[in-house]
C-alpha cells in the first residue's frame, strides 16, 4: 500500500468520528449550547473549532491503530515469504543429498570391478566394505550434518577400501585436532574430498601417492579437507567441477549461506581441497 493510500484511512475515518462527536454534543449532550450560550451568531464557527479540535485529538488513534494493522500485515508477508524459503531450500538440499549416493556408489563398484580380475578374496573383502558404508551412508543421508568424528570414520572405511586396489601406490595419514571431533559437518563432504583425491590425484600417478586428512579450528571457523600429492593445471580444473563438488558448494551456501567456503588450490607438488565453516559443536 502507498503511504498516501495508506493516510486516507486514518484521515476519512477520523472525519466521520469527528462528524459524529459534533452531532451527538450538538443534539444529544447540547454541550454548545452550554459552552456559548450567548454567542449564537458565531455558531457556525462553533462548530467549525469543534470538528477540528475533535479531529486534532482523535487522529493519533486513528494512526495508532492502522500502524498496527500494517505492522501485522508485514510481519505475517516476511514470515509467510520465510518459509517459503525455507521449504524450496530443504527440498534443495534433500535433491542435492540423493545426487550424492549415486556417485558415491558408482566410484566404489568401480574399485571392485577392478579387484575381481586381480584378487578375488580382496573383491570380496571389499563388498564387505562398500556394504557397511553404504549402510552408513543412507543413515545420513536425510541428517542435515553429523559429528565429524563420524564422518572421519567413513572417510577411513573408504581409504581402506581403495588402499586394497591400490595397494604401494596409496599411503594416507591424518591431522585431525581431537577437539573438534565433536564439530558437525554437512555428511558426506570430507568423504567426498577422499573420492576426488582418490580419483584425480592417486589414481593418475604411475607411482601414486599421499593423501593426508586434515580438520582443525581457526577462531570460531571449523577447517577441514584433504591434501593429496599432485598439481592442478587448466584441463584438470574443468574435470574437478563435477556434479559431485558442485552439489557440496550448493550444499555448503544452502546450510551456511556464505559463498566460497570452499576452496581447491594447488602448491609444491600438492593439492588441497579445503572447507572451512562456522564451527558448532554437538
Amino acid at each position: 500500500m502507498r503511504w498516501y493510500i495508506f493516510l486516507m484511512y486514518p484521515s476519512f475515518g477520523n472525519f466521520i468520528m469527528s462528524g459524529l462527536i459534533l452531532l451527538l454534543n450538538t443534539y444529544v449532550i447540547r454541550v454548545q449550547d452550554i459552552l456559548t450560550p450567548y454567542h449564537q451568531e458565531n455558531k457556525f464557527f462553533d462548530y467549525l473549532f469543534m470538528v477540528l479540535d475533535t479531529y486534532r485529538f482523535s487522529m493519533p488513534w486513528f494512526i495508532f491503530y492502522h500502524g498496527i494493522r500494517f505492522a501485522e500485515r508485514a510481519i505475517q508477508s516476511e514470515r509467510a515469504r520465510v518459509e517459503a524459503q525455507m521449504q524450496l531450500k530443504v527440498a534443495e538440499l534433500d535433491n542435492l543429498r540423493n545426487q550424492l549416493n549415486p556417485h558415491f556408489l558408482f566410484n566404489s563398484l568401480n574399485s571392485i570391478r577392478s579387484l575381481t580380475l586381480t584378487d578375488p578374496k580382496m573383491a570380496r573383502e571389499a563388498t564387505t566394505k562398500l556394504s557397511d558404508l553404504l549402510r552408513i551412508s543412507l543413515t545420513y543421508k536425510d541428517l542435515q550434518d553429523i559429528p565429524f568424528e563420524e564422518e572421519l570414520n567413513l572417510v577411513k572405511d573408504y581409504l581402506s577400501l581403495e588402499k586394497i586396489r591400490f595397494e604401494d601406490r596409496l599411503s594416507y595419514k591424518f591431522d585431525v585436532s581431537r577437539s573438534i571431533l565433536r564439530s558437525l559437518v554437512p555428511p558426506m563432504s570430507l568423504q567426498l574430498l577422499a573420492e576426488n583425491a582418490v580419483k584425480h590425484g592417486i589414481s593418475k600417478l604411475k607411482n601414486g601417492g599421499e593423501i593426508i586428512i586434515f580438520a582443525k579450528k581457526c577462531e570460531n571457523n571449523l577447517i577441514f579437507g584433504v591434501k593429496n600429492t599432485g598439481t592442478i593445471n587448466n584441463s584438470e580444473k574443468g574435470k574437478r567441477k563435477g556434479i559431485g563438488l558442485e552439489n557440496l558448494r550448493k550444499r555448503l551456501s544452502l546450510n551456511y549461506e556464505i559463498e566460497d567456503s570452499f576452496q581447491i588450490n594447488s602448491s609444491e607438488n600438492m593439492v588441497t581441497a579445503e572447507i572451512s565453516i562456522p564451527l558448532k559443536i554437538k
